[in-house]
């Protein structure tokens, strides 16, 4: 089985790697042959005695071959075949920015902001030729400039409704470090995303569905207002949001309800931004999601309940135990509140892996046999990437498995998620409590480390960054968060009112509690350490690495996995050598943000907009870019000027970058609130020289009154062995024209189209002066303003200038040794769910 699983794995990996689909009838053959192969020689196994009962090792090795041959082409066959269909339903993109009327059914758990409702919407006919049959709509709240602000509009899960949609297709934001937006729509099958507008029809509720699909969504629904009522303190059904969270809270709201909910439902975006800053630093985001270790801890409870129920029926005249023991029906009744549990708080991999595993134990375990957990996970990986092949590129795949494979291999041969199920009523318990607590506590720190250890390298791999604090914060919420707040939190959803509400406020007490100490840890120093992404070599030895401290061999053995570790802790990433620079022109949808590296340091111009209360591109772009490229230190942030797109990351960049200093033409109350303590304002004539780099300021001029926020940006220019660039902020043509005439007008070789090519920017004064050989566009994919403006692009098609545009092409990458070449990231990274973007299409 383990053979099988891996190549079931290789087929997921390599199909999803593609760039491009094949024709759909290549996949059909692929999995038809799997399928057949797999089954023929399953068959085989169980009428001859399987592989095991060869005696000539060639014999075996043929048909293990034979079958994960079979297991690679129903992976690769199947994922195509679906991947193909998926992409098939996709927005007409003539449909995209226009007004359609559209009607649907609410599927799924809207996601609640506190000015918005994002849900996914099942086209229901006749639809439109062109949509998609699924599709994410936010819908917004009217803002009124003189009144108070309304109520977010609300929907429910069965709901059908007829809305006018402006639609367009999936596209989310492409960085190095950053989430794949577009893979996780493809995954959920959703062929577009818009708004609810308000230039057509206005929304009509149609009716209620009640099918089955639709009944987990609705229950969570429910549950999840009885708890938002609960511990909001309000009886209102849809409390108006007044403080920045993901759902938002009262003024009477109970603090860390959020997370209760979360815990409760699987429902993460009730968690804030902040938290779950808090949550990655300290380690401990895992429990603040249903993981298995959640799981487990449900079907134990439900184990000793069901299992002491039945054993009362021995008083009664035929006691039930005699027809069915009770081991087996404690057994049975723990998988199946597990699996509804499951299915309730959102079914995820962890869920998903824990609940396979389980049932497996089960089921051998009812017919007087025991499995060994190299099968079990076998089983549990395979059947995980048959339902959702693509979760393998999913950093939440390869942690789970990893961890609970390691905790095996290590010498956990009963692994706490299989315990639970596996006990026989005959088994042996150690004698005294002392003895079984010194155990359990041993148990717990051995695995807490062999997990921290194992998965120290892929944390890398993924996020560039090390908790290190994890084992002391996760030694303490641990025991709190699933000892007390969890059980808690989903014993409340079983409980009457009041009594639900007061386990619910009990429990968020207590969350509020872990949450400040977690927050005082996430403050210390060295709290995290970040790290460029490994290469291959150094992942391999980090393994190796891992597996020599983990296994349960003496310390004279385990200490050189400690050098093996060494080269993934302390790589440096690559940097310019010295007198050389790199410009990464990021992509943060309409806003600004660029980072320029030297030698030995970074500068970061403009830090991109603010989405949301506590959500901003500085931690969804910025951060994860820097720590994909082995940045620890940030010397300085210009900020142009005072615009939400150019200045909405820079308190995030400042709790994380403190000894960074500012530059900007911000007022001075303004740039306070950036948070960066050592700030100056930007004059033209400011120079400095970084590692033989010149760095000097052309905008604004000391004495300089500009009419706005834009004329008054600092403008930047970088030159390096005779190549340049020039960063404009919002710059407009008078302020264009000014600098023209003042004679500051630098050439560079790339610019920063101003003001993201907007038609008020861009003046003929400033491209013949600059003479650029190619401009950069920072602008949002169908953004409403209109950027770049045609007349804007025009004006560099007239002189030859190559436009890049990271709404098309994503992060992009220039250096000077090479003037006249861009690396584009979705050219680098392309997958065949990914925007359409050609190599052919970017290339000069």
């Amino acid at each position: 089985m383990p053979t099988f699983a891996l190549a079931v794995l290789l087929g997921c990996a390599l199909q999803t790697a593609q760039a491009a689909l094949w024709p759909q009838p290549i996949y059909g053959v692929m999995a038809t042959a799997g399928i057949g192969l797999t089954a023929a020689l399953l068959l085989w196994q169980g009428r001859y005695g399987g592989l095991a009962n060869k005696k000539q090792k060639r014999q075996r090795i043929a048909l293990e071959l034979l079958l994960a041959s079979g297991g690679f082409a129903l992976a690769f066959g199947l994922t195509g075949w679906r991947a193909t269909a998926l992409l098939a339903d996709r927005l007409d993109p003539a449909l995209e920015s226009q007004i359609i009327q559209v009607r649907g059914v609410v599927t799924g758990l809207p996601v609640l902001y506190p000015d918005a409702t994002r849900f996914v919407l099942t086209i229901t006919p006749p639809a439109p030729a062109g949509v998609p049959s699924k599709v994410s709509l936010s819908w917004y709240a009217r803002h009124s400039g003189t009144g108070p602000a309304e109520a977010p509009p609300r929907v429910h899960p069965g709901q059908e409704w007829q809305f006018s949609v402006r639609l367009k297709r999936p596209h989310g934001l492409a960085n190095p470090g950053g989430n794949d937006t577009e893979l996780t729509l493809f995954r959920e099958g959703i062929g577009a995303t818009g708004t609810v507008s308000r230039m057509g029809a206005p929304p009509r509720l149609l009716g209620l569905r009640r099918a089955p699909a639709d009944w987990i969504a609705q229950l969570r629904d429910h549950l999840r207002q009885r708890m938002m009522t609960a511990l909001q303190g309000q009886n209102a059904p849809h409390p108006l949001p007044t403080s920045p969270t993901a759902w938002g809270r009262s003024d009477h709201s109970v603090p860390a309800a959020d997370t209760v909910i979360a815990l409760a439902l699987g429902d993460q975006s009730a968690i804030s931004a902040q938290d779950w800053a808090t949550y990655r630093i300290t380690g401990v985001a895992h429990l603040m999601s249903i993981s298995g270790l959640h799981i487990t801890l449900l079907a134990w409870l439900a184990l000793g309940l069901v299992g002491g129920l039945w054993r009362q029926s021995a008083r009664l005249r035929h006691p039930w135990t005699l027809t069915v023991p009770a081991p087996t029906v404690a057994a049975w009744g723990a998988l199946l509140t597990a699996t509804a549990y499951a299915f309730i708080a959102g079914w995820g991999v962890p869920a998903q892996r824990t609940l396979l595993m389980l049932a497996v134990v089960l089921l051998l375990r009812q017919r007087g046999l025991r499995a060994d957990w190299r099968d079990v996970i076998a089983l549990a990986l395979t059947a995980v990437l048959l339902w959702d092949p693509w979760a393998v590129r999913q950093a939440g795949f390869w942690l789970s498995f990893v961890a609970v494979g390691m905790l095996f291999v290590a010498g956990n041969r009963r692994h706490p998620e299989t315990a639970a199920l596996a006990c026989g009523p005959g088994e042996a318990a150690p004698a005294g409590r002392l003895q079984r607590g010194a155990q359990a506590l041993r148990r717990a720190a051995h695995s807490q480390w062999v997990a921290t250890i194992a998965l120290l390298p892929l944390t890398l791999l993924f996020f560039q960054q090390i908790a290190v604090l994890s084992p002391l914060a996760n030694a303490l919420a641990i025991p709190v968060v699933t000892l007390v707040v969890a059980p808690l939190a989903v014993g409340g959803l079983l409980l009457p009112a009041p009594l639900d509400g007061w386990a619910w406020r009990l429990g968020a007490w207590v969350q509020q509690g872990l949450d400040a100490v977690l927050h005082q840890m996430a403050d210390w120093p060295l709290a995290q350490w970040h790290a460029a992404a490994p290469d291959g070599l150094t992942l391999a030895l980090a393994a190796l690495g891992v597996l020599a401290l983990a296994l349960p061999w003496n310390w004279r053995l385990r200490a050189p996995g400690l050098l093996l570790l060494l080269p993934l802790a302390s790589n440096p990433g690559t940097a310019p050598e010295t007198g050389a620079m790199e410009v990464w022109f990021a992509d943060v949808g309409q806003g600004m943000a660029v980072v320029v590296r030297t030698a030995r340091h970074t500068l970061l111009y403009d830090t991109g907009p603010r989405q949301a209360p506590g959500v901003d591109a500085g931690g969804r772009v910025l951060l994860p870019l820097l720590h994909s490229l082995g940045v620890r230190h940030l010397d300085r942030v210009v900020v142009s000027h005072d615009d939400s797109d150019h200045a909405g990351g820079a308190a995030t960049l400042a709790r994380a970058h403190p000894e960074a200093d500012l530059l900007t033409s911000a007022p001075p109350d303004a740039a306070a609130r950036y948070g960066l303590q050592q700030r100056q304002p930007c004059a033209a004539g400011q120079h400095w020289v970084w590692d033989g780099v010149d760095f000097r300021i052309v905008s604004p001029r000391p004495g300089d009154a500009p009419n706005s926020d834009n004329a008054r940006s600092c403008v930047l220019h970088v030159a390096a062995r005779g190549a340049s660039v020039l960063l404009t902020g919002d710059v407009d043509q008078p302020q264009e024209r000014a600098l023209q005439r003042a004679d500051l007008l630098p050439y560079a070789d790339v610019l920063l189209a101003p003001h993201h090519g907007s038609k008020t920017s861009s003046s003929e004064a400033l491209l013949d002066t600059v003479m650029p050989r190619a401009a950069v566009v920072q602008a949002g994919y169908r953004n409403p303003h209109g950027h770049p403006h045609p007349a804007v692009l025009a004006r560099y098609a007239e002189r030859g200038i190559a436009v890049w545009r990271t709404d098309q092409q994503g992060a992009l990458l220039w250096r000077d040794s090479a003037p006249d070449t861009f690396i584009a990231w979705r050219v680098a990274k392309l997958n065949y769910w990914s925007a359409n973007v050609k190599p052919a299409e970017v290339s000069r």
